[in-house]
C-alpha cells in the first residue's frame, strides 16, 4: 500500500489504475469501514482510501477538534487490507482556496441531520466532489448508517452527471447491535452500554408501523421512551426510503432514522423496513 499525501503524485499514480474503487472517510477506522474495503474487493483490485477531516461539514471548531484523529493505527490496520492508496492530504492541499460549491443543494438537505446542521451535507458534497474529480472512480462504496448523505450523494452523482457507480453497503454492528461509528470512542464508559438504545427503539418504532400503528404514534412513543432514559433528541422520523420524503399511507418501503445525544456525543442510526402490501 502506497501513502501519498501530495494530489500532483496521487494523479500521477492514477494514470496507471483503471477501475478505480474509492472509499472517502475521515480516519479513525473500525470493522464498518473495513467492510466497505471488502466490498470495493469484489469490484476492483485498485482501492484507494482516503483519510481527510474535512473542516467544511462540521458545525463548530469544538466538534472539529475533538474529532478522534489516529493515523497511526489506521495505517497499521491498511497494511494487508488490499487497499492500493491511502491518501491523507492537507487542508492546505485540498483547500488552497475557501470552500465553494457551484452545485445547488437539494432540499431535504435542510431537513433531518440539515435541519441542526447547517451546510453541513454541503461540506461533505464539496469534499466529495474535490475528491471524484481528482480520482474519477467507477465506484465509490458508503455504509448505510450515514442513510441521509448517502442520498444526497447518489443524487449528487446523478445531478452531476458523473459516471460513478455509488455501492451502499449494511450497518455494521457491534454484538449489542450499536452501529459502529469513529465516534463511539468518545462515548464515556457510564453511557457506553445505553448507547444501543436508540436502535432498540428504532426496531420497535419500526415494528409499531408494520402491525398498523400509525406513523406519528410509533415516532412519538419511542420518543418518549428515550428521553425518560436521558437522552435528548435531535429527531426520530419516518420517510420514505425512496427519496426521504415524509410518507403517506400509501408508501410501503420505509425507513426510520434517528439522531439523539447521549451526554456530549450525538449518534445517528437508522433502519429500513417495509408494510406487507395487503390486498
Amino acid at each position: 500500500m502506497k501513502i501519498i499525501k501530495n494530489p500532483l503524485e496521487l494523479q500521477s499514480n492514477l494514470k496507471k489504475m483503471e477501475n478505480i474503487s474509492l472509499i472517502p472517510t475521515m480516519g479513525n477506522l473500525h470493522e464498518g469501514h473495513m467492510s466497505l474495503i471488502e466490498e470495493a474487493k469484489k469490484l476492483s483490485k485498485n482501492i484507494i482510501l482516503t483519510i481527510f477531516i474535512n473542516p467544511a461539514q462540521f458545525d463548530s471548531k469544538e466538534d472539529l477538534d475533538s474529532y478522534p484523529r489516529t493515523l497511526k493505527q489506521d495505517i497499521n490496520l491498511l497494511k494487508d487490507s488490499g487497499v492500493s492508496i491511502l491518501f491523507n492530504p492537507s487542508i492546505q492541499d485540498i483547500y488552497p482556496e475557501k470552500p465553494s460549491l457551484s452545485y445547488n443543494m437539494p432540499s431535504i438537505s435542510n431537513e433531518l441531520c440539515g435541519k441542526s446542521r447547517k451546510d453541513h451535507f454541503k461540506g461533505v458534497i464539496i469534499i466529495l466532489d474535490k475528491l471524484f474529480n481528482l480520482i474519477m472512480p467507477s465506484f465509490a462504496i458508503f455504509g448505510k448508517k450515514d442513510y441521509q448523505q448517502l442520498h444526497l450523494v447518489k443524487k449528487f452523482v446523478i445531478d452531476s452527471n458523473l459516471p460513478i457507480n455509488i455501492i451502499d453497503t449494511p450497518i455494521i454492528r457491534n454484538k449489542n447491535n450499536l452501529a459502529l461509528s469513529s465516534r463511539n470512542s468518545l462515548i464515556d464508559d457510564k453511557n457506553f452500554n445505553k448507547a444501543p438504545y436508540l436502535y432498540e427503539q428504532l426496531k420497535i418504532c419500526a415494528e409499531r408501523v408494520i402491525n398498523g400503528e400509525n406513523f406519528y404514534n410509533s415516532e412519538l412513543l419511542s420518543k418518549k421512551e428515550l428521553i425518560k432514559s436521558g437522552w435528548r433528541i435531535d429527531y426520530f422520523e419516518i420517510r420514505r426510503q425512496f427519496d426521504l420524503s415524509k410518507p403517506s399511507y400509501n408508501d410501503l418501503s420505509l425507513v426510520v432514522l434517528g439522531a439523539a445525544f447521549l451526554g456530549k456525543i450525538r449518534l445517528i442510526d437508522n433502519i429500513e423496513f417495509c408494510i406487507p402490501r395487503t390486498n
